[in-house]
């Protein structure tokens, strides 16, 4: 074999580690600190609602569900608030920086979060490993939140109230 086709052989093998290496840095960062899949579909889905006008209807709508605030149910924080506010997205987990720290060793530091979309609440598990559950069941995809839905993280429980 020459020489050129040897050092060929080099660099396209250098190469193909280089590329081996970026990949397996970039699963590792996602697995760190997670994927930002619901912060996207905010973003996005907000310059994309209709600007047509809708008709009305006169149908009193009593029901909406415009929760204020997070309510700490059971867990060391039982009896605490969280007023939402201006808020289009909560964070969810053991670490310092969340919005909603929650003081469980079930919980992961980025366990879940809440993304205001439109008009709804949608909860999202960020991959945590002992799960986010509503009502029971785990949350697997991003989940609408509801009137009177009961979230569980861990032995933390809370829902969201108006």
């Amino acid at each position: 074999m020459s020489e050129l086709a040897l050092f060929l052989v080099r660099i396209g093998f250098v190469a193909v580690l280089w590329i081996f290496v970026l990949s397996l840095l970039s699963v590792i960062r996602a697995d760190l600190y997670g994927r930002r899949v619901m912060s996207r579909l905010a973003k996005q889905s907000g310059p994309q609602l209709s600007q047509a006008p809708v008709p009305e209807l006169d149908i009193d709508d009593g029901d909406a569900f415009e929760p204020t605030k997070i309510q700490m149910l059971t867990g060391r924080s039982a009896g605490n608030t969280l007023e939402l506010g201006e808020k289009k997205e909560v964070t969810i987990g053991r670490s310092p920086g969340s919005d909603l720290v929650i003081s469980d060793e079930f919980a992961s530091n980025t366990h879940a979060k809440l993304v205001l979309v439109g008009d709804e609440w949608v909860l999202q598990d960020l991959s945590s490993t002992n799960g986010t559950f509503i009502d029971g069941k785990r949350v697997t995809t991003p989940v609408t939140m509801t009137a009177g839905a009961t979230i569980r993280i861990g032995t933390t429980t809370f829902d969201l109230r108006s």
